[in-house]
């Protein structure tokens, strides 16, 4: 019996390393978002594991880490849907920490090859820790791809917190966020070198100063998997609040 489940596990092995290249939406960046969708009828598992160090100017804050796990549904050759859930984890404490419906439209249909790609980002966000409201994001995100393969995407964000929903009298938050990444193929459809800044900033009822970093990513598909890797750094001499490094490991797995 024992042999038997180490042959099904090496065929299963094999036949993940060795299908046709994965179909799904595959990320240049860790954390801008990007234009690729699943494609019509497919699923995709991807996972996320990320963490915020400590800042400079709060050094009693510890560091947390989050695990973001979903099934990523292909259901148009316009629209996909993520439905995730995720975890938090700080030295003291381990907790679910949220739910979401994340909806990415592409607004021309995915096999469109032009040069310039749009597509819209909704979420929303139900929150389980009492500290954190429920929220509404929206994203805006471009990309354009020249012949040779270099690619930039520019990622416009809002996140909107609504204590409200859980019958507090705290008023409506508003963080407004901004990304952009450049991205070149070092072996074309497998392997991609990035570069990427990210930001944000209170809008409303947030008194916490602007955040920036910046960093490097690698994105590498092999098969039917893919994965991108990489860390922002803070830019801490333009806030001390800013967390030092922002690492990233996305992965997932085209079913």
């Amino acid at each position: 019996m024992q042999a038997v489940r180490w042959v099904v596990l090496v065929a299963c092995i094999l036949g993940v390393l060795g299908a046709s290249p994965a179909q799904a939406g595959q990320r240049s960046f860790i954390w801008t978002f990007d234009t690729d969708i699943v494609p019509k009828g497919d699923v995709e598992l991807e996972q996320w594991l990320w963490a915020r160090s400590r800042s400079p100017g709060e050094p009693e804050r510890p560091s947390a880490y989050w695990l973001w796990w979903a099934p990523v549904l292909g259901m148009s050759q316009h629209l996909e849907l993520a439905i995730p859930f995720q975890v938090r984890a700080t030295r003291g404490i381990t907790e679910l920490d949220s739910f979401e419906a994340d909806f990415r439209y592409r607004l021309f249909p995915r096999g469109d090859d032009r040069p310039f790609q749009p597509l819209v980002r909704a979420v929303w966000h139900q929150s389980v820790r009492g500290s954190s409201p429920s929220r509404v994001d929206l994203n805006l995100v471009g990309s354009y791809q020249w012949e040779g393969g270099l690619r930039v995407a520019l990622d416009l964000g809002t996140q909107v917190g609504i204590p409200g929903l859980r019958g507090g009298d705290a008023p409506v938050r508003i963080l407004g966020t901004y990304s952009a990444g450049v991205s070149y193929p070092l072996i074309a459809d497998e392997l991609r070198l990035s570069v990427e800044s990210f930001g944000e900033f209170g809008l409303k009822e947030l008194d916490h100063d602007p955040r920036l970093f910046v960093g490097p990513s690698v994105a590498w598909t092999f098969g039917r998997m893919w994965l991108t890797a990489g860390t922002l750094v803070g830019l801490t001499f333009a806030s001390s609040d800013t967390p030092r490094f922002m690492p990233r490991l996305i992965w997932a797995v085209a079913l």
